[in-house]
């Protein structure tokens, strides 16, 4: 039998997509997001200020949901500016992201 798994705790943390997501940013969101899920909280991802997603930040989505979805965890990505979240939905990611 394996050791019962503590509840989740306090909620979702919420991180934030600057207007220029750039290398560095990306590291450390999903530094931050292992660290969420690890302490069983979950994600909310807040994009924003982000006029557009590039490759590192969709794949750092997908990374993020797939961990919380795999445990049970809430996940979002809110604010995804309807241009990138058109893009997203024609290449058929959207539904995974909840867009």
């Amino acid at each position: 039998m394996s050791p019962p798994v503590p509840p989740a705790s306090a909620g979702p943390i919420r991180l934030t997509l600057t207007e220029t997501v750039e290398a560095d940013e990306l590291a450390a969101l999903l530094t931050a997001a292992r660290a969420a899920v690890d302490g069983r909280r979950g994600v909310t991802f807040d994009c924003s200020a982000a006029p557009f997603l590039p490759t590192g930040a969709v794949q750092l989505l997908f990374a993020a949901g797939r961990a919380c979805r795999a445990r049970g965890l809430p996940f979002s990505a809110a604010g995804v500016q309807p241009p990138a979240a058109a893009y997203l939905r024609l290449a058929g990611l959207g539904a995974a992201l909840g867009l």
